[in-house]
């Protein structure tokens, strides 16, 4: 047992964030055949807690609970491409999202409560059809609170939406809904703060507070740096098959900027901080629908405007997500120039410290030596030319030479 403070929590949250990003893509939507809605999976989690609470669940038991609330549908982006949004067979998400959490800390946990949260006690109503009686609490109460975010409005509910939630989780009892977390709803549904907290953009703190995480103590081992690595690794996954041109971009990079991390005489330590940046730089993309990545043609100016946000969001997520500073800027500056007329954030070259310049010229060097919808991949000799165009104005001429010497 190890102790657990809110990091931990605050970077499932901001993965969870990212998740959502990507859910609410047109695309995945019409997989689905309804509206996902926005921070979905933050509001699972949110709802599960409540429920659990109310049913006295150990602390523990609600964190585990709260992190597969909102790692649920982890699945749904890893498989959907292979499934190509086909109805029928995104019910497989469950089990991709099970396989994936299952070397998590708590994995023998998670797993079962997101592989069985479309399960219902009557079988008739469930997915994989299994036993009722081996459905575990959580993933009873998920799927609960999954159903619930699904039927409600992004508003505060009024006491009629509240009264006609409440009828129908009581008459679903047992049907769709197990019988003793619709006792725990209806209980929890007279509670003002419950609906009122759903609407807060401080939900994540309303968690913690819910939660006292800095009590809380988690089974399967330390929060270590193989945990981040593994999340990391995952992600970097995930953002790469959202478009079937990037389909190991995220890796490329990560390993060619420790590559010229290495050139460099940066030690271990320092190498493996700015592969983690390169595997996460892309994160930001998950926010960029597929049409757009995928477009063939030439981007109009609406679509570069979408596809330009991609940093600023990568930013967003690894600082929520409790990374240090210099990791988050050398994943989120790489579209940064030193000319000061990159994007997001148009940083002058004061700003831009040495990874952030590694990693500007190691993205451009994936992408340049990747194919893409609009021209064939280039070679190493090719993309390095390229990249000498811009040394002194977007790129660092310097590191320009070592890439030269590590890449050419």
């Amino acid at each position: 047992m190890t102790a657990v403070s809110a990091q931990y929590l605050k970077r499932m949250w901001s993965f969870a964030r990212a998740l959502d990003l990507a859910l609410v893509d047109e695309e995945v939507e019409r997989g689905f055949r309804f509206a996902i809605g926005q921070r979905h999976g933050e509001r699972v989690a949110y709802i599960a807690l409540y429920l659990g609470k109310m049913m006295g669940l150990a602390r523990g038991d609600l964190l585990n609970l709260t992190v597969a609330g909102l790692l649920h549908d982890l699945g749904a982006i890893a498989e959907f491409r292979q499934c190509h949004g086909d109805p029928e067979r995104m019910w497989e998400h469950s089990l991709v999202g099970a396989a994936m959490v299952a070397s998590f800390p708590a994995g023998e946990v998670l797993a079962p409560a997101i592989r069985y949260h479309h399960e219902a006690p009557d079988r008739d109503y469930s997915v994989m059809k299994v036993d009722p009686e081996a459905v575990p609490l959580l993933a009873r109460i998920l799927s609960l609170a999954d159903r619930l975010d699904i039927m409600m409005e992004r508003h505060v509910q009024n006491y009629r939406e509240r009264e006609t939630l409440g009828r129908w989780v009581t008459e679903n009892s047992g049907r769709l809904v197990f019988p003793e977390v619709a006792a725990a709803f209806a209980r929890v549904a007279t509670r003002e703060a419950f609906w009122l907290n759903l609407e807060q953009p401080d939900l994540p703190n309303i968690v913690l507070e819910q939660l006292e995480a800095q009590e809380i103590t988690l089974s399967g081992g330390e929060l270590d740096q193989g945990f981040t690595d593994l999340l990391a690794e995952m992600f970097a996954g995930l953002v790469d098959q959202k478009s079937k041109f990037t389909a190991r971009h995220s890796y490329v990079v990560a390993e060619t900027v420790q590559e010229l991390a290495a050139a460099l005489g940066w030690d271990k330590e320092k190498q493996r901080e700015i592969y983690l940046a390169g595997l996460l730089h892309d994160l930001g993309k998950l926010a960029v629908p597929n049409k757009i990545l995928d477009k063939a043609g030439k981007l109009d100016a609406a679509e570069l405007e979408i596809i330009r946000t991609h940093t600023y969001y990568t930013h967003r997520l690894l600082t929520e997500a409790v990374f240090p500073r210099d990791l988050v800027e050398w994943a989120a500056f790489h579209h940064e120039r030193l000319d000061g007329r990159g994007y997001p954030f148009g940083v002058a070259s004061t700003e831009l410290t040495l990874g952030s310049r590694l990693m500007t010229i190691a993205d451009i060097f994936a992408a340049l030596t990747e194919e893409r919808p609009y021209r064939q991949a280039l070679s190493a000799g090719e993309a390095l030319e390229i990249l000498a165009q811009g040394a002194g104005t977007s790129v660092d001429a310097e590191l320009l030479q070592v890439a030269r010497q590590a890449l050419g």
